[in-house]
């Protein structure tokens, strides 16, 4: 079974501070691994010549916003079509070298650590969000955030009376709705909390007294401290739920029919 880091066509490099940076953007988060991956690529198999391209990367890559997490200089992209990030130091990709120890943390670190998403999320879930987003960059944003993704769930369940599953996903329309209100996460405001679900404290997912949209809304920080425009970022919110919801009925209407 795909572990909850790595699926088939999508992995998250959050713990390797992917997203501890302050320009998020997708395009200088790209730019970031393919650095890596090219300087690594002509790098000789050894630790000494992979501590030096560590040090050089590391010198490079921009200041984390969280000092607690440290931005990996192993972290790349895992074969051409770019839609997987690793340890370009693990031995699996290495072909059987361990150099994680010229990384951030280290073999040991790194084995044992897991996100609070993996004793939140389920197998199924983990697996929906990967199919549907499709790439390292929207699926380690949403993953990480287990109250985005319940709430997200809970609020579709809420309207068709059935919750979202892989198999929905079959359904473009569907598939391409969904996508679109979990792609939310990649449109917060520059420093917005609601971009950094792994970092939210343990339990401040139980809020039973709102409904799935506020709780969508309360993931993504939708507020004015967030720097996000509230009232905008509600009405979008509304909007993509009503319209995955309304694909979600499609699915669901054409599954019983079939």
């Amino acid at each position: 079974m795909p572990s909850l880091c790595h699926r088939e066509d999508a992995s998250c490099g959050a713990c390797c501070g992917l997203y501890n940076r302050e320009d998020l953007s997708p395009n200088a988060v790209r730019a970031e691994l393919r650095r890596t991956t090219e300087l690594l690529a002509q790098t000789p198999l050894t630790e000494e010549a992979y501590r030096a391209a560590g040090a050089q990367r590391a010198r490079e890559l921009p200041v984390p916003l969280f000092p607690s997490v440290r931005i990996c200089p192993m972290l790349g992209f895992l074969g051409p079509t770019e839609r997987r990030v690793g340890c370009l130091a693990h031995p699996l990709v290495t072909g059987g070298e361990d150099l994680r120890s010229c990384g951030a943390y280290g073999p040991m670190t790194c084995q044992a650590f897991l996100c609070p998403s993996h004793r939140s999320l389920c197998e199924e879930e983990a697996a929906l969000v990967a199919q549907a987003t499709g790439d390292y960059y929207l699926y380690g944003l949403v993953v990480t955030d287990a109250p985005f993704v319940r709430a997200v769930l809970d609020a579709l369940e809420a309207r068709t009376g059935e919750r979202p599953a892989p198999p929905h996903l079959a359904h473009r329309p569907f598939g391409r709705a969904f996508r679109s209100l979990l792609s939310v996460k990649e449109e917060l405001a520059p420093g917005s909390e609601g971009a950094f679900g792994a970092f939210r404290p343990l339990g401040e997912e139980e809020r039973p007294a709102t409904s799935p949209v506020e709780r969508i809304l309360e993931a993504l920080g939708g507020d004015l401290r967030s720097g996000n425009d509230a009232e905008r970022l509600e009405a979008e919110i509304h909007r993509r739920t009503d319209e995955a919801a309304a694909a979600l009925r499609e699915t669901i209407g054409a599954g019983r029919t079939a």
